[in-house]
């Protein structure tokens, strides 16, 4: 048996030399919360589960150093906030090797024409799909919550009034290429302010003004 409070906060907190606070997520570790400071309302549900299920979830918290509770909440909240749609919306998943490979035969011209006619599209989509309307918490919740289910290492910091992202991944400028073309229209389209991002062959740096 399980039970569990909601909205558990499990991100590895920081306090900067400068007072900035920050979270750090590594692809498989993640919050449920805004990274705002919006509060929410928590509640207490019991749920009878098999023991050789509730082991092995014990060992995987175990193994990511947060509490059986936390990490039982991360998985409901990557059902709720990314998941779920991943199905309607029809999205695939594949390896790291062949997305990697695939990429690789574009141009960088190609790569930056797929993010901005095609993918910015469909993201738009899954995004109006999940919510009408977006301010800038919600969309950074959403990306971190991509770069998560996508396996991608990254860190996040909210200092002087901007969002700091650091994204680490082992695909390549291309990628990197890709990313940087996406969340740069997004941000246009979407939230109408202009994201400052910085890429090199396996880091991606962006930083979004909430002012």
């Amino acid at each position: 048996m399980i039970s569990l409070s909601g909205y558990s906060r499990d991100r590895r907190r920081t306090i900067g030399r400068n007072g900035e606070v920050g979270y750090t997520s590594s692809s498989s570790s993640s919050t449920t919360d805004k990274l705002s400071k919006r509060t929410h309302p928590t509640e207490t549900i019991t749920f009878r589960l098999p023991t050789a299920l509730l082991e092995e979830l014990r060992k995987d918290a175990e193994l990511e150093k947060i509490n059986l509770n936390a990490f039982v909440t991360r998985i409901f909240s990557n059902h709720i906030q990314w998941e779920r749609y991943e199905r309607k919306m029809g999205l695939l998943p594949m390896t790291k090797p062949f997305l990697k490979e695939v990429i690789n035969q574009l141009t960088n011209d190609q790569i930056i024409n797929l993010a901005q006619k095609i993918e910015k599209e469909n993201f738009k989509n899954i995004l109006i799909f999940m919510n009408e309307s977006h301010d800038l918490d919600d969309f950074v919740e959403i990306l971190r919550t991509w770069l998560t289910v996508s396996w991608m290492q990254h860190n996040i910091v909210l200092r002087n009034g901007s969002y700091h992202f650091n994204i680490q991944h082992d695909l390549g400028y291309k990628w990197s290429l890709y990313v940087q073309t996406l969340v740069s229209e997004l941000s246009n389209d979407i939230l109408q302010r202009r994201a400052e991002i910085r890429i090199t062959d396996n880091v991606i740096s962006i930083v979004f003004p909430r002012d």
